[in-house]
């Protein structure tokens, strides 16, 4: 449902930001951006339900903008038209003026609830981008932005390829053609890759960074007195002469400089030893 536009003396760029800035803030009760496209294009849900969705375009001419509001509340007026059929049907079993009042509630709360947001909405921004054009001034709403690695569009472009490939059973030509008929609307060939990524949910794992490595904890190391044992087993076993061996070989540490405790490590990490 088409419901007015107005055109503002500002650029496409400043009158996008202005919006964004303002419904993300918080400032028109229960918005939700579900998807935008800068500098062009913004979808709210209003109260996060698809029962109410708002389409904001922004529409550049040279050194002015046109703004245009689009509702869709083909979910919402549905849900309403079962209220009335269920009207309807009590009216046609129970021909009493109640069943007729219910009807007529339902018309009268459906056509309220639709008008009292579209005109939250279109006042609003109207108001703000008033301001901004008298004062020339975007004002800060201090939103924090978390900075985002620089996405890849043609890797995107090739997800969405294996995406539809692997769900739809289409590939290439599908997603050549989705992109185009975005472009049609206004998009540019990244955009349109974009807001397709975000659909299919492939965007935000890309902005996401690489993971941390996991951290690898250190294992206690043995003590001497193990890494000693360890080498009068090993000397046994294989030598079939246990410490005298042993301490002929840390007798020729013990010469280069090194200390007793130094000296069995050494050796111990000579013969593989020191693993725990």
């Amino acid at each position: 449902m088409y419901l007015g536009e107005m055109t503002i003396n500002l650029p496409a760029e400043k009158v996008y930001r202005a919006i964004y800035n303002y419904i993300r803030a918080g400032f028109i009760e229960r918005s939700f951006i579900a998807d935008f496209s800068e500098p062009s294009y913004i979808e709210v849900k209003h109260g996060g339900s698809s029962l109410f969705i708002i389409e904001i375009r922004v529409v550049p001419q040279g050194s002015k903008s046109r703004v245009l509001f689009n509702f869709d509340f083909s979910g919402h007026i549905l849900l309403w038209l079962l209220v009335l059929f269920f009207g309807c049907f009590l009216f046609c079993i129970i021909p009493v003026i109640y069943a007729f009042l219910w009807i007529l509630f339902g018309i009268f709360m459906c056509w309220v609830m639709v008008m009292y947001i579209c005109d939250q909405y279109v006042s609003r921004v109207s108001d703000l981008l008033r301001t901004v054009e008298y004062t020339g001034v975007v004002p800060e709403f201090k939103l924090e932005e978390e900075p985002k690695p620089p996405v890849d569009v043609e890797a995107l472009y090739q997800k969405l390829i294996h995406a539809y490939s692997a769900v739809y059973g289409r590939s290439t030509k599908t997603v050549d053609c989705e992109i185009q008929s975005c472009m049609k609307r206004g998009l540019s060939r990244e955009e349109a890759i974009k807001r397709m990524a975000r659909r299919e949910g492939l965007l935000k794992r890309a902005e996401v960074g690489p993971r941390p490595k996991p951290r690898v904890e250190e294992k206690p190391k043995p003590s001497p007195d193990i890494l000693y044992q360890r080498l009068m087993d090993l000397y046994g076993r294989v030598y079939g002469r246990g410490r005298l061996l042993l301490e002929l070989k840390l007798e020729e540490y013990l010469k280069e400089g090194l200390s007793r405790e130094e000296a069995i490590k050494k050796l111990a990490e000579k013969e593989g030893l020191t693993n725990t």
